[in-house]
């Protein structure tokens, strides 16, 4: 399959690189790597695609430089900030990019556990994990030609020494994204929580 993997050069994003590449072509784009693309630019987005072309799956490991502060200090544009990095971009991934999209191609988008784990400093990103969430649960059985579209959504990621209940390694939550692109699953948020996947939320 020829890959689309935009945050290759991320933490999580060099696990999913590493375990797709000797079987699939990845085609890395960012602000740095193969293609050179500000994902939260339509205009540049455009100009990835037309660079690529067709393709067999789209990675999105992205949107993690949300704001993180108190309810009370946060300003329109922290907001802002969350809205269009972590939701809208995301969603004009799939938008502009499903005419470049080959038959049974995939999308994987990036969300979080803090839509329904939320602290007193995720005000404004754990809403808009909740958006991504609700888009992908709502578009991916609509979309054409057999697209499928998923998200995936990690814990705090943190070394292999931490690792435990309520985190991940970069490894762990490389899967989740894996699992999507090689999978037959649409419309399904795939949880990497630590252990806490099956339970009780609120």
């Amino acid at each position: 399959m020829k890959i689309i993997l935009l945050g290759a050069s991320g933490i999580i994003g060099r696990e999913i690189d590493r375990g797709l590449s000797q079987k699939h072509e990845i085609v890395r784009a960012g602000r740095n790597g193969d293609v050179k693309v500000d994902y939260t630019d339509t205009t540049s987005v455009n100009a990835m695609f037309e660079q690529i072309g067709k393709f067999d799956a789209l990675v999105a490991v992205v949107g993690g430089d949300s704001t993180f502060k108190p309810y009370d200090q946060l300003t329109d544009d922290d907001f802002n900030v969350g809205f269009q990095r972590k939701f809208l971009a995301q969603i004009n991934l799939v938008r502009i990019g499903t005419p470049y999209a080959n038959d049974s191609a995939s999308f994987t988008l990036s969300s979080g556990y803090l839509s329904d784990y939320p602290n007193p400093a995720s005000a404004a990103t754990g809403p808009f994990n909740a958006a991504v969430d609700s888009f992908v649960r709502t578009v991916g059985p609509m979309l054409p030609r057999g697209l499928r579209l998923n998200v995936v959504s990690p814990a705090p990621v943190v070394s292999l020494e931490e690792a435990g209940r309520g985190v991940v390694t970069a490894g762990q939550a490389a899967v989740g994204y894996m699992t999507s692109l090689e999978g037959t699953m649409n419309g399904e948020v795939i949880r990497m929580w630590g252990g806490l996947e099956n339970e009780p939320r609120g």
